[in-house]
């Protein structure tokens, strides 16, 4: 007999497009990151110049090439430059004041004209080239430092986004109705396990294993929720889609790009 109600319509199906680009991609940045040198410097300026055009489009700017795209287009090449010659704390300390100016400036009532031509020159310009970061700690010594934060930061993401979806109920924050403390809990564990261990073979120190471990499980999440906020401001779901199920260059590296500016302020401090 058949039923008078409608089928329930059928879930979307976002798994398989999501482990598809996750089994392509994986291996090949892995490749990129091995070889490092030129090949990884010109992978993070391809990255930053797609995230450039993914701010233009959530901004609601035309797909041409306006003047705070071509302003990007010339100014982040020169922070990269000047990031590889030894000045990413003096970057840090810019990229920090701008931003809380930005939000001081928005908490004061400023329109929303205001805030998109400040939020494009602003992100444009500094944000993307915080991909700048990368590099350098490619670089150091064994490369130990960046390979600790792109797998602790991988397993964050994974462990956040499967835990939050079977064990998630109660919501993190307004800012990401979609995101729950169970699943940033599970990533924020998957991330010390991840670069706990990751330190143990790099031959840290128990204090500096506990504390990078730290670092990098805080910086992961506040990334991921420092991207919904602007993902709300935008009214925008995803930043991008480049990577089918998974959005958009800063929908996947916004967690990477946190942790990398909080190790590096660490290296400088820190290591020397």
């Amino acid at each position: 007999m058949d039923s008078p109600f409608p089928p329930a319509p059928a879930p979307p199906r976002r798994l398989a497009p999501r482990l598809l680009t996750a089994f392509i991609g994986i291996p090949l940045i892995l490749l990129i990151v091995w070889m490092g040198g030129a090949a990884f410097k010109v992978l993070c300026l391809l990255l930053a110049w797609g995230a450039l055009r993914e701010l233009q489009v959530a901004l609601g700017r035309s797909q041409r090439l306006g003047g705070a795209q071509i302003i990007g287009i010339v100014a982040y090449p020169a922070v990269f430059w000047a990031i590889w010659r030894g000045l990413a704390p003096a970057f840090a300390f810019v990229l920090l004041g701008l931003l809380l100016t930005l939000a001081a400036l928005y908490y004061g009532r400023m329109t929303r004209l205001t805030l998109s031509s400040l939020a494009i020159t602003v992100l444009a310009t500094l944000y993307v080239s915080l991909f700048a970061l990368l590099p350098p700690l490619r670089e150091a010594g064994r490369g130990e430092l960046f390979y600790m934060t792109l797998f602790a930061v991988w397993a964050s993401d994974t462990a956040a986004y499967y835990g939050g979806r079977a064990l998630g109920r109660t919501p993190l924050s307004p800012l990401s109705p979609g995101k729950t403390n169970e699943g940033m809990l599970c990533g924020v564990f998957a991330a010390t396990l991840t670069a706990a261990l990751i330190a143990g073979w790099a031959q840290f120190t128990p204090f500096q294993t506990a504390f990078l471990a730290i670092v990098v499980a805080l910086a992961a999440p506040i990334g991921d929720l420092a991207e919904s906020f602007w993902k709300r401001e935008l009214g925008v779901k995803d930043m991008g889609t480049v990577f089918p199920g998974h959005g958009g260059i800063l929908d996947r590296c916004d967690s990477l790009l946190f942790s990398a500016l909080a190790l590096s302020l660490y290296i400088d401090w820190v290591v020397g």
